[in-house]
Order: structure tokens, then C-alpha cells, then sequence
């Protein structure tokens, strides 16, 4: 047995190892609504980074047990911030970058947890890149499932596909022996496929919000996120002003993060009302008022569908359609 086989050492590990030993500090930002224990799990999670310098942690409702939590960790590295009232997502998290001191920040779900090796990745990738990129991470379930962590940016045919259950009939077609592999080759298909099928670091056009890396003055460069958006598309906003900039996205499926999805967003879901109004903005800032106005269409088609095959579900399609008209929506209490 070798020294490498004696003490349970790779080539590969001995390469994380030396990546986490020179990683620069790096601030991880977490934004935080009524999940308290998920939240302390995630921050649990950076905390065990050595070269994690700071966790800001932007509280968007304040239920006193967050804090208690975090309080519990004992680490001085935790600043924790109550934002005075819940203005989504896109604002609390551009609150936690101005609190931040370094030039890496990494944005972090309350509902997902990092590992040394994942968050040695992002950095390494950003810092290759001169701290212009953005970096993803690949996103499993509790369950090992790969999660739709990159791929393609959402646009008018994706969206339609999706919010009308086309997608699923593509799957299907995609098993059939010669039809499936004409499916499979379309460059549209490899890409939104990437998330689960690449091995390698790739260049995409999205990558998931829930856990990636971007340099600083790249992220200011290029405002932020847009505090219009609530809940929902803020990532996919972000993603198309750092490609219009010129910088790279880059998808790195050796980042292995879980994420329990969902637990960090509200009650809403898919195609809900929130998503829906979010959706609708998304829509005008990229395609103008036609965007707008598909959205609304797609909803009501929706609606339609709901009406006819699975009536129990139609009145939030329908809240979700009044949504892209400006009803509804809104922000929770």
C-alpha cells in the first residue's frame, strides 16, 4: 500500500486541500425569511470554511428565533441584519453586499449548505476569471437528485413549454430510439440538459442563485440585483446583465451543494402569483411590452387548462393571470 492508500489521500483531495489553503477571504451572504433552522444550518455550513471572512445574514422578517440561533454559534465572523421591513429578495441581498468588506462575495440560500470544497471551487474559478465571472455550483436534493441548477436563460418558448407542461412531452419524445437523439443533439437541448450531463466546468448562459460567486466590483459593476424583482427571475436578470457585460458564467458541477429547494421562498410556487408577476417583469425588461403581454396570455392559458383538467388547482392559475395584470402578487405581510 502507498503513502496515498495508507492515509486515505488522492491527487484530487491534496488539490482541494491546497486550493482551500490559499483561498482569499470571501463574504457569503444569506438572505433569510421564517427559516430560522435552515438558516442556522447554512451558516453552520460557511462557518466551517476557514477562508470564509464573514456570513451576513439579511433578515426579511424578523421572528426573534433567527438571531437565538445564530447567537448559538458563537462565531464573530456572524453579522446579522433585521431588514425593517420585507422588500424581497433582490434588496436584502443587495443590503448584505453593502455591509460586506471582500472581493469575493458568494450568495448562499437559507435552504442550502456548503461544503469547503464546493466553495474552493467557486472561488478558484471567479479568481481564474480576474474576479469577473459569475460561478455556479451544482445543486442536489437531499435525495442525491441532480436539481436544474444551469442551463438555459428563461425566455418566451422555455416558459410556454414549461407553464403548459410541454416539457414533459419532450422527455418523453427524448426516450424514443431516433427521434430521441435528433432531440438529444439540438444545442438547445444539450444546454438545459448541462446541469445533470456535464462532468467538466462549462460556459453557460444561467446558473442557479441559490449558490454562486461573483467579484465584487464585477457585481456592482453591474448593479446589482434589480430590486423590482421580488421573488423569483432575479437570478435570470442577473445572469443576462453579466453576460451583456461581456463576463462569463460559468457552471462547475464539481461544487456539490445540497439544496432542499424551496424552503427559502414563500408559500408560493411555480407559475403561482408572485412567480407569475415576476415572470411578466422579467418578460418586458428583456422583450418589451409583447413580452409583457405573452405573459399574460400564458397565464390565462393556463388558467384554461386548469378550468378543464384539474379544477381544484384553477383559482391560483387564475390569481397567477390576474397577477401579470396587476392584481395580486404582492408582497407577503
Amino acid at each position: 500500500m502507498g503513502l496515498h492508500g495508507q492515509y486515505g489521500l488522492t491527487l484530487a483531495s491534496c488539490e482541494v486541500r491546497a486550493k482551500i489553503a490559499r483561498m482569499p477571504p470571501i463574504s457569503v451572504l444569506v438572505v433569510t425569511y421564517r427559516t430560522p433552522k435552515l438558516t442556522a444550518a447554512a451558516v453552520a455550513s460557511a462557518l466551517r470554511v476557514p477562508d470564509v471572512a464573514e456570513v451576513i445574514i439579511v433578515d426579511n422578517a424578523d421572528d426573534g428565533e433567527t438571531p437565538q440561533l445564530l447567537d448559538a454559534l458563537d462565531d464573530e465572523r456572524v453579522q446579522y441584519v433585521a431588514n425593517d421591513r420585507n422588500a424581497g429578495y433582490g434588496q436584502a441581498a443587495n443590503l448584505a453586499v453593502r455591509q460586506s468588506t471582500t472581493d469575493i462575495l458568494l450568495f448562499l440560500n437559507s435552504d442550502a449548505e456548503l461544503t469547503p470544497r464546493a466553495v474552493a471551487a467557486l472561488v478558484d474559478e471567479v479568481e481564474r476569471h480576474g474576479c469577473r465571472c459569475l460561478a455556479g455550483a451544482r445543486l442536489v436534493g437531499e435525495d442525491g437528485a441532480i436539481q436544474r441548477s444551469a442551463g438555459l436563460l428563461p425566455g418566451p418558448g422555455d416558459l410556454a413549454a414549461r407553464a403548459l407542461g410541454m416539457h414533459r412531452l419532450g422527455s418523453w419524445v427524448s426516450r424514443w430510439p431516433v427521434i430521441g437523439r435528433l432531440v438529444r443533439r439540438n444545442r438547445l437541448a444539450r444546454e438545459y440538459a448541462s446541469a445533470e450531463e456535464s462532468t467538466e466546468p462549462i460556459s453557460t448562459s444561467m446558473v442557479s442563485g441559490a449558490v454562486c460567486a461573483i467579484g465584487r466590483e464585477a457585481f456592482l459593476e453591474i448593479g446589482g440585483f434589480d430590486e423590482d424583482f421580488f421573488l423569483y427571475f432575479e437570478d435570470a436578470d442577473l445572469c443576462r446583465r453579466v453576460l451583456r457585460a461581456g463576463m462569463p458564467i460559468r457552471y462547475l458541477p464539481q461544487a456539490v451543494v445540497t439544496h432542499i429547494g424551496g424552503g427559502s421562498s414563500s408559500e408560493d410556487y411555480h407559475f403561482g402569483p408572485r412567480h407569475a408577476r415576476s415572470m411578466r417583469l422579467y418578460l418586458w425588461k428583456w422583450y418589451g411590452p409583447g413580452g409583457a403581454a405573452f405573459a399574460s396570455v400564458l397565464m390565462f392559458l393556463r388558467a384554461i387548462g386548469f378550468s378543464v383538467g384539474s379544477p381544484r388547482r384553477a383559482p391560483k392559475a387564475w390569481s397567477a393571470f390576474a397577477a401579470t395584470l396587476g392584481f395580486g402578487g404582492g408582497p407577503p405581510a
